[in-house]
């Protein structure tokens, strides 16, 4: 068995057997947010985190966003807090004792998967993926955030007494052994590989992601998105070692609680007050591994003033020589490899969600890796079909009811339908009494009229409890992110006007509503037909 399927085979077993994260706080963007995940991660102990996990969902109320750096520590102070006044639990004591902790970030507007956080309420890491959990007795597709629980939980046995740091919106199936015995107070997760060549470089478009570079003592060196010159240029400077490779940083990371415990004291004055934004990557890894000199022109690139770098550089290298005080020979920074030929799933963006749904179709080991993980043992799972359904033996068809049709190389998850024409399609949660389209994407839509769309197309429905029922159009080559101020054609409303909008809904009777609206829907097309 391979590396990749021992790893998967752990994953899909952690939960059953206790072996995953001891606490998992969720760090959101709002209130409802907190209420949401706080309840469904209860919910789903036992299929997605281990029984007794301590679920810890905590929004970060800071003007302005505090960044990945100063949001983690933000976000493990309140769960400190919560821990305490709701659960009367002591964190601090439990890691110290060796607990495992792991937070995951959800913050984000998540603009380049427009229009689909805006139909989950702005709740981006509650986008539905192809595998399907049992909440409350109904089954219920899993949720982006869930199935990053789900794959990170191999990591909690090396990481007792250390806090991990996550995103909610890309999985990865390492090649290499999960378990290992951490010797730095900080890890980095990458795809580690030999120094590539200019061609290689280019090829991987490595220019444009963070990058980790290992000595041969393991030490690791930080630098964000530079070109080949460059990175050679301070490889001949000796200011970066590669003995062991360098690759792209995956942005995950672990620290131990004594690192945790300082970086909390040094930044005590920011969090108190709420003010300022730091990045993990900019502000913490790289003032610790480069010279003065080098992050001061990195961060020249990065459109920062010289001053700022400075007095920040600076700071870092007064905090690293008091946190090496005590411990001259502590290891600070370190790598964690993923392995160059891991499997990485990134939901973050419309394209990426499709191709990498739609990929679970596929004949590939990849493919076969990918339904293991979302628990598909079959093509047609849950499903009534009529007999004038033609599904090809490729396509996924779960908890769906289609009267007649054809779904080719197609997933389809919660589809209610009369009639279904579909070819290299995702529709996930959609009631129409009829469809037919070529390569879209349809999610949680609820149309009560016959729907055929252009090749390309995205529909995304969007739910204000009891007021408002929205149907947003975009198309696949489109990026949210440039579209976000601007109403499209066909929409009532711009993504950033529904972000707004969707600020003040409880995702719960948002959840309530869609549910309504797709219910009176399925009962005028199935009373019809039968």
């Amino acid at each position: 068995m391979s590396v990749i399927h021992q790893n998967i085979e752990l994953m899909m077993s952690s939960a059953l057997s206790g072996a995953g994260m001891d606490v998992i706080i969720v760090s959101t963007t709002t209130v409802h947010q907190e209420i949401y995940w706080q309840k469904r991660l209860e919910l789903t102990r036992g299929q997605i985190s281990k029984d007794n996990a301590i679920i810890l969902a905590v929004h970060e109320d800071w003007t302005g966003g505090a960044g990945n750096a100063l949001g983690t520590l933000y976000a493990f102070t309140r769960a400190v807090e919560k821990a305490h006044r709701v659960f009367d639990i002591d964190l601090r004591e439990k890691i110290s004792n060796g607990a495992s902790v792991a937070i995951y970030h959800t913050a984000g507007q998540g603009t380049r998967l427009a229009p689909l956080p805006g139909s989950e309420s702005n709740n981006k890491s509650g986008v539905k993926l192809p595998g399907m959990l049992e909440i409350d007795g109904n089954i219920q597709p899993i949720t982006i955030l869930e199935a990053v629980i789900r794959q990170t939980s191999v990591y909690a046995a090396s990481r007792t007494a250390r806090i991990s740091v996550f995103w909610g919106d890309q999985i990865f199936i390492p090649a290499t052994p999960v378990g290992y015995s951490p010797v730095h107070h900080a890890d980095i997760l990458c795809c580690l590989a030999p120094m590539p060549s200019a061609i290689e470089w280019k090829e991987r478009g490595l220019e444009k992601y963070g990058l980790v570079a290992v000595a041969a003592n393991g030490d690791a060196t930080q630098v964000e998105k530079i070109t080949y010159d460059t990175a050679n240029s301070l490889i001949e400077k000796r200011t970066l070692s590669v003995e062991k490779g360098v690759g792209v940083s995956l942005g995950s990371f672990s620290v131990s609680y004594e690192l945790m415990t300082a970086l909390l004291e040094e930044f005590n004055e920011e969090l108190e007050a709420k003010e300022g934004k730091l990045d993990s990557d900019p502000h913490f890894w790289m003032p610790l591994t480069l010279d003065e000199d080098t992050y001061l022109s990195l961060m020249r690139q990065k459109g920062v003033g010289p001053s700022d770098s400075k007095n920040h550089y600076i700071r870092m290298a007064a905090f690293k020589a008091r946190f090496r005080s005590g411990n001259p020979s502590a290891r600070l920074v370190g790598a964690v490899d993923v392995g160059n030929n891991c499997y990485w799933w990134d939901f973050g963006h419309v394209q990426g969600y499709l191709a990498n749904v739609i990929k679970i179709n596929q004949q590939t080991d990849e493919a076969i890796i990918m339904r293991r993980f979302f628990g598909i043992t079959a093509n047609i799972i849950g499903a009534d079909l009529g007999e004038a359904v033609e599904a090809d033996n490729c396509s996924l068809v779960i908890n769906s009811k289609i009267n007649k049709g054809k779904i080719v190389n197609s997933v389809v998850i919660g589809v209610n339908t009369g009639c279904l024409d579909i070819r290299d399609s995702v529709l996930i949660n959609v009631s129409c009494p009829s469809i037919t389209v070529c390569d879209a994407l349809l999610y949680n839509v609820a149309e009560p009229t016959s729907l055929s769309m252009e090749s390309g197309s995205i529909r995304a429905d969007a739910y204000v409890p009891f007021t408002h029922h929205y149907a947003l159009i975009s198309s696949i080559e489109r990026d949210g992110k440039d579209d976000w101020e601007q109403v499209l054609s066909g929409n009532p409303l711009s993504y950033r006007e529904l972000s707004e909008e969707n600020k003040a809904v409880d995702i719960m009777q948002a959840e309530m509503f869609s549910t309504m609206e797709h219910d009176r829907i399925k009962r005028a097309i199935f009373d019809t037909i039968w």
